[in-house]
C-alpha cells in the first residue's frame, strides 16, 4: 500500500494550465508550472523593461530561455514585453514539442550540462529553471515523484534512487560554460532550491557574474538568483 501511485494531477489531467496570466499546454512531458517559477519572469521582465527604455534606439532585444520545459517562462516574457524574442532550448525532445505547440517559435535541442555551441548568439537575459531536485530531499511531493519528468527534476531519467549529488550540478555547469552567450551586462537568472541559494549565488561570483542578488517566492524562500555579466554600462 505504501508504494501505491498517487492520483494523476489536475494539470495533466486537464492537459493545461495557468502561468502568469497565459494558459499553456501541458503533458507529463514537462513539469507542471508553479508559482515559485514566476519570480524569474518577474526579473526578466524589469530588467528588460528598464533595457528597453534606456536603450530606446535598440528595435529588438533577445533572451534565451534554457531548460526551458513547456516553453512557461520565455512565453510569460513574451507576452508582457513586446519586441522581445526569445530562444528556448532543451534537452528533452518530448518537452521541445510541448513548447512548440505553446507556440515557441524558435525551440532548439540544446544540453545545458554542455558548452553552447560555438555559432551561438548572444542575448540580453539568459533564464534557466535547472533541474536541482535532490532525490532524498524530504520536501519532495509524492505526487511530483510519481508523475512529473525525473530528467526535469533531477536531471537523469533514471529511477531517484540510483541517482547521486546536491542537486547543484546544472549550476556548476551553467556559469562557466554559458556566461558567453550573454552580451556585456546581459542578466543571469536562475531559479533554485529553498535551501540552495547561497552556495548558487557564491558559484555565479566565482564565475564571473556582479551585482548577484536574491529573490524570494511568495512563501519566502529564496528561489531566484540573478546577476550581470562584466562589461556592461547597465545592470
Amino acid at each position: 500500500m505504501g508504494n501505491r501511485v498517487s492520483e494523476l494531477p489536475e494539470a495533466y489531467v486537464l492537459g493545461e494550465w495557468d502561468f502568469y496570466n497565459i494558459t499553456l499546454k501541458i503533458t507529463p512531458d514537462v513539469l507542471i508550472p508553479r508559482s515559485d517559477t514566476e519570480h524569474l519572469v518577474d526579473v526578466a521582465l524589469e530588467y528588460l523593461r528598464n533595457l528597453s527604455t534606456i536603450n530606446y534606439q535598440l528595435s529588438t532585444l533577445n533572451c534565451l530561455d534554457l531548460c526551458c520545459g513547456s516553453g512557461c517562462i520565455g512565453l510569460a516574457i513574451e507576452a508582457n514585453c513586446p519586441g522581445v524574442e526569445v530562444t528556448y532550448g532543451d534537452i528533452s525532445e518530448a518537452a521541445l514539442a510541448v513548447a512548440r505547440d505553446n507556440g515557441c517559435k524558435d525551440a532548439r535541442l540544446l544540453d545545458a550540462l554542455k558548452p553552447p555551441p560555438t555559432d551561438f548568439g548572444h542575448y540580453d537575459v539568459l533564464v534557466c529553471n535547472p533541474p536541482y531536485v535532490r532525490p532524498d530531499d524530504p520536501a519532495l511531493d509524492k505526487s511530483v515523484l510519481d508523475h512529473e519528468p525525473h530528467i526535469a527534476l533531477f536531471g537523469a531519467g533514471e529511477p531517484p534512487e540510483a541517482i547521486l549529488g546536491d542537486g547543484l550540478d546544472f549550476y556548476r555547469a551553467l556559469f562557466p560554460d554559458w556566461l558567453s552567450v550573454l552580451k556585456p551586462g546581459g542578466l543571469f537568472i536562475v531559479e533554485v532550491g529553498y535551501d540552495q541559494a547561497g552556495v548558487v549565488k557564491q558559484m555565479a561570483g566565482e564565475a564571473g557574474l556582479e551585482k548577484v542578488n536574491i529573490r524570494k517566492d511568495y512563501a519566502g524562500h529564496d528561489r531566484v538568483v540573478y546577476g550581470n555579466r562584466r562589461g556592461g554600462e547597465h545592470g
